[in-house]
């Protein structure tokens, strides 16, 4: 089975836990600080299912590496810099106007924004400010045809011989989007930021080669499959992958993934969060009549000379 037919007969997992016009992709496009500092640089992708939140954030000094890339062949600076990302799955939480979320499984192994966000979403635009007033970041919502809604947390890898080991790790899909983590096997030391592992050690090479062992990808679906547009590991980038492997049902809500591209991993066990087939993303939100209406007796200055604008630039 796949996700999509599975999702198709599981409306018990449709719990809203989020508001409906927090759910999809969003990338940021700035974040501001209290100290008046922009970053409009990091590349940063955020999907949203009812339950759990996928994040990724890409250092704007990260060199991009060829899949096959040696790791020996490359500078301390560089391996410091290829540790210095975030990415991960968290369970979501919502206080009217205030997102929070926790048990983080990510790439670094302590949370760097502790703070909760409060969010309001005007069209394709969510602003997300911190409590404190330390940072106000602007995301905008990626269009996507109606499609899969859904959040996975991984329980256990499961090896040939069906010998089971534990390992965490989570799948959040929002239509043509998806964030998928693996945690680390042998974890860092809680509170050692990854970038500082490698800067400290003996053996930066070794010490990296560690820290990839998480592994966050943010995926965008293509024809073909779904394609790597970012990820933790650079020289995943670019690659065409299964979102996940054929699938067979699990007791409590479970599912079991038939593995075939991993060394030492015949299956994986997943725990649904939630499922819902064919949510519709809209990029519009709901405003008064009074508000369409002085939006038309305008349009001739706010919605016109963007229009003609846009044509331009096509032509």
């Amino acid at each position: 089975m796949t996700l999509d037919e599975i999702a198709a007969a599981a409306m018990a997992f449709n719990t809203l836990r989020v508001p409906a016009w927090a759910l999809g992709c969003v990338r940021r496009r700035s974040i501001t600080f209290g100290t008046g500092v922009e970053d409009a640089l990091t590349r940063v992708f955020w999907v949203q299912a009812h339950g759990m939140t996928g994040d990724l954030r890409i250092h704007p000094a990260r060199v991009p590496l060829p899949a096959g890339t040696d790791l020996g062949s490359l500078d301390r600076e560089t391996l410091i810099l290829l540790a210095s990302v975030e990415g991960g799955v968290a369970t979501t939480s919502w206080n009217e106007p205030v997102m929070s979320w926790a048990d983080w499984i990510g790439f670094q192994p302590y949370d760097k924004y502790p703070e909760p966000g409060i969010m309001r979403r005007v069209g394709d635009c969510m602003v997300e400010f911190a409590p404190s007033g330390a940072y106000v970041e602007d995301w905008r919502f990626q269009p996507s045809a109606p499609g899969l809604l859904a959040a996975l947390r991984l329980e256990a890898e499961i090896d040939g011989t069906g010998h089971e080991r534990p390992r965490a790790g989570g799948l959040v899909v929002a239509g043509d989007y998806a964030i998928r983590t693996f945690a680390r096997r042998d974890e860092l030391l809680d509170g050692t930021r990854a970038q500082d592992f490698v800067r400290t050690s003996a053996d930066p090479v070794a010490a990296l080669l560690r820290v990839l062992d998480c592994v966050t990808d943010y995926m965008v679906r293509s024809e073909t499959g779904w394609t790597i547009e970012a990820s933790t590991d650079p020289r995943r980038e670019g690659s065409t992958v299964a979102l996940i492997g054929a699938l067979s049902s699990g007791p409590d809500a479970t599912v079991v993934e038939a593995v075939a591209d991993t060394p030492d991993v015949s299956r994986r066990r997943w725990r649904i969060d939630s499922l819902e087939a064919n949510y519709d993303f809209n990029q519009a939100t709901v405003v008064s009549q009074e508000s369409l209406d002085w939006l038309a007796r305008e349009a001739d200055t706010l919605v016109d000379p963007l229009t003609t604008t846009l044509s331009r630039k096509v032509a």
